[in-house]
């Protein structure tokens, strides 16, 4: 095993009735997802026997989805890569800090009691009808 790969490979390590159970299992869960898809096939062969034209309008109507999705996929990978390399990024710049003074001016309140309630643990904030702060305690 590499040390390099991502993929951790120890099914060799398993004891073999583990193996054995991984591979009947997944086995088993292959055989009932195309059980699964039986209907569709038996619709669509039943389908391609009473009218094979339905078939050719299906399958070309099926290849112009995929070249439509393919375009739309490869327009917006080169969209992404040409946005990612040319696209300068806006870093924002950090707000600086304020000072007390400037706090107490905006909000009309008291400095000295603005810096005691920031060092108390719990504090009530009283503000009046129009939400504006009256007092810090």
């Amino acid at each position: 095993m590499k040390t390099s790969s991502l993929i951790i490979d120890l099914r060799n390590q398993l004891p073999w009735h583990r193996r054995y159970v991984s591979n009947t299992s997944t086995a088993m869960l292959w055989a009932g997802w195309l059980l699964l898809w039986r209907p569709i096939v038996l619709v669509i062969s039943y389908i391609s026997l009473q009218k094979p034209h339905l078939i050719n309008h299906f399958l070309g109507t099926f290849t112009e989805v995929l070249e439509s999705g393919f375009t739309a996929l490869l327009a917006c990978a080169i969209s992404l890569w040409l946005w990612s390399n040319f696209v300068p990024s806006k870093t924002k710049r950090q707000a600086q800090p304020k000072s007390m003074q400037e706090y107490s001016d905006h909000f009309g309140l008291n400095a000295g009691q603005l810096t005691l309630s920031r060092q108390q643990k719990i504090v009530t904030v009283h503000h009046n009808a129009d939400g504006q702060i009256t007092q810090i305690s």
